[in-house]
């Protein structure tokens, strides 16, 4: 028995140096996540605050969008350019009323590996609508990069989550 156990300790040893762990963990830092997350953040907080110049800050010079500009039925589109996109909602959110449109984050889940991200995210939006407020989630996809040590957003992707429900916003 103890001539067994030492040929399998001669065995082991032998075969150590042939094993190696692998690691597989994502590429990114803490500080690139940090980063991505502050993004993400901004979108939510320009959009809600009608602030679009600053919200076109957020986003490549050749990013795009793809989904309805407001909600209604029928809300898949072909991609646009961000700019028409952005200048799109502006121009109808503000010519509805006064109240804000309000665009809150309920979940987020970010993905992260080198100079890309990936950020799938459930939000909540209040928009005013003709004397009423639809208010509805949305899922939206969101595509980062990285270049020369600056995230900004590539790519959205939105579409409602589930039927918008109006009601009296008094």
């Amino acid at each position: 028995m103890a001539r067994s156990f030492t040929a399998a300790c001669v065995l082991v040893l032998l075969l150590a140096p042939a094993c190696r762990i692998e690691d597989h963990t994502p590429t990114g830092s803490r500080r690139d996540d940090a980063a991505v997350q502050a993004l993400v953040a901004g979108y939510a907080r320009t959009l809600s605050n009608r602030d679009w110049k600053a919200a076109r800050a957020l986003f490549w010079t050749d990013a795009s969008y793809a989904g309805p500009m407001i909600p209604g039925p029928g809300d898949a589109h072909q991609a646009v350019s961000i700019d028409l996109a952005i200048n799109t909602i502006a121009r109808r959110v503000e010519g509805l009323a006064t109240q804000r449109f309000d665009v809150r984050i309920l979940r987020a889940d970010v993905r992260q590996d080198g100079d890309l991200a990936a950020v799938w995210m459930t939000t909540r939006r209040r928009i005013p609508v003709a004397g009423a407020v639809a208010e509805g989630d949305w899922v939206e996809h969101l595509v980062l990069r990285r270049i020369a040590g600056e995230w900004r957003i590539l790519s959205v992707t939105a579409r409602s989550a589930r039927r918008v429900t109006r009601h009296d916003d008094r």
